[in-house]
């Protein structure tokens, strides 16, 4: 354990970071399909820039648990990822001054940032258990993650208030500077991880049994969880259908400017953040796969409301209505796919998921984005796009309700959380559970308030 000193300075130091993170998400991930826009990439491929990338990352995360162990050191993988994921922010600030060829760039400068970010958590989880003691994680993560969602949120309203004071002629100006931020912020976490827990062996622990990748599937089939795995996986890819192109069609179709661009986005964000405050006790009280079916309905509609006006009123109402039924979907999601008592096959799990997940929702977009192209890209083809996607989202909700019994759910009594890796216009959002147990447990069925005591056999980690 480390002294209290040295744990003030870590702990002090992991706040700066989740700043620095927010700050970059803020600043550049969120504005890179918009940023495309600008460049000269068509509208479909402007969409695919916010998923396809993510293949990348889900390719190599799916081989970060054995590269972490190969390098035998926590903070030496997760430092050069950060770094990495810094850097790929330059060649953006380089299209931004010099225009040169946008569409491969932008897709390359894409793919590094998915690829080493999701690399970076693969390795951040272990190590923070590590690092953090269990009798503060709940405390300390609530507040880290308050700093992130906070930053991220400064970061995201002031982009946008640059781009729209830009004007078009300055506009490029302003993404190279804003993609310029989010490299140095991100950078910044680099030298803030490369200070973290020096007084402590930063190496990964190694199981006395090792959960295989190419074991999961054996497991889950015929199970409920494989039935929940299906499902999750389908509504996903049923939400990529459509979802990427709903920035390009803000633009392009309903001709938003940066600032109704910005308080859209803002909006399902902040609406997600306060929902998620008392999400968890409606997941008590009614059980998660209750929850999960009403939220999976409440999602289905979403793409239809989209293209019904472009009164900035109307798209901030469809957002808060987004953000309550996301906030609640994404909540039950993680308490009932991830609810193992072994913290290694947990562990498994979510990387085999996350692979799965960025396979499917690249695949589902790029027959999206076909879809969009051989309709013609006008109005009446992002509305045929938009009900494809939730017809889709209806046969994925008609599955859950149809084949998904109830579940038993093993909670922290403190707390569980979701580390925001990534925010999505349509609601949805990139997270990464984070399971912080402390002292008992309790399992928690549908529809049953009574709760089963155990002994907490989670150490925290991910």
């Amino acid at each position: 354990m480390p002294r209290p000193r040295s744990l003030r300075r870590d702990l002090g130091l992991s706040l700066a970071d989740a700043g620095a993170y927010g700050t970059m998400v803020g600043v550049g991930e969120t504005y890179l399909p918009a940023f495309a826009l600008v460049v000269g990439v068509a509208p479909v491929a402007a969409g695919l820039v916010a998923t396809v990338p993510l293949l990348a990352g889900g390719i190599l995360q799916l081989a970060a648990p054995r590269a972490i162990a190969r390098v035998g050191n926590y903070r030496r993988w997760v430092v050069a990822c950060v770094a990495t994921q810094g850097l790929a922010f330059v060649p953006l600030v380089v299209i931004a001054l010099t225009r040169v060829a946008a569409a491969p760039l932008v897709f390359t400068s894409a793919a590094l940032y998915w690829a080493a970010g999701m690399a970076a958590s693969a390795g951040w989880n272990g190590w923070m258990a590590k690092l953090v003691p269990p009798s503060v994680r709940s405390r300390f993560f609530g507040r880290r993650q308050g700093t992130s969602q906070t930053a991220m949120l400064v970061a995201l309203l002031g982009a946008g208030a640059a781009l729209q004071l830009a004007g078009p002629d300055h506009r490029l100006r302003v993404f190279a500077g804003l993609f310029g931020l989010a490299a140095a912020a991100r950078l910044l976490s680099a030298l803030l991880l490369h200070f973290h827990g020096l007084g402590i062996d930063p190496a990964p622990r190694r199981p006395a049994q090792r959960s295989r990748l190419r074991s999961v599937a054996p497991r889950l089939r015929g199970t409920t969880r494989g039935t929940l795995v299906i499902y999750l996986v389908v509504a996903f890819a049923a939400t990529s259908l459509g979802g990427p192109f709903l920035t390009p069609y803000l633009f392009t179709q309903r001709h938003l400017g940066y600032a109704e661009y910005t308080a859209f986005v803002a909006t399902v964000v902040i609406t997600k953040i306060i929902a998620l405050w008392r999400m968890g006790d409606v997941v008590e009280r009614f059980g998660p796969r209750r929850v999960l079916t009403v939220s999976a309905v409440g999602i289905t509609p979403l793409p239809l409301l989209w293209p019904l006006s472009g009164h900035l009123a109307y798209l901030l109402a469809i957002q808060v209505f987004a953000g309550v039924v996301w906030a609640a979907f994404e909540l039950a999601m993680f308490m009932t796919l991830f609810s193992v008592d072994d913290e290694n096959e947990r562990t498994t799990l979510q990387v085999w998921f996350s692979g799965l997940q960025a396979l499917s929702q690249a695949a589902a977009s790029v027959l999206g984005g076909v879809l969009l192209g051989a309709l013609g890209s006008d109005r009446e083809a992002y509305f045929a796009v938009f009900l494809a996607s939730a017809l889709a989202r209806f046969a994925a909700m008609t599955l859950l309700v149809r084949r998904l019994p109830s579940i038993p759910v093993l909670l922290p009594m403190v707390a569980t959380r979701a580390w925001t890796m990534a925010l999505r216009p349509w609601g949805g959002t990139i997270l990464r559970p984070l399971v912080l147990g402390a002292g008992r447990l309790r399992r928690v069925r549908p529809g049953d308030r009574r709760r089963e005591e155990t002994d907490d056999p989670d150490d925290g980690e991910e």
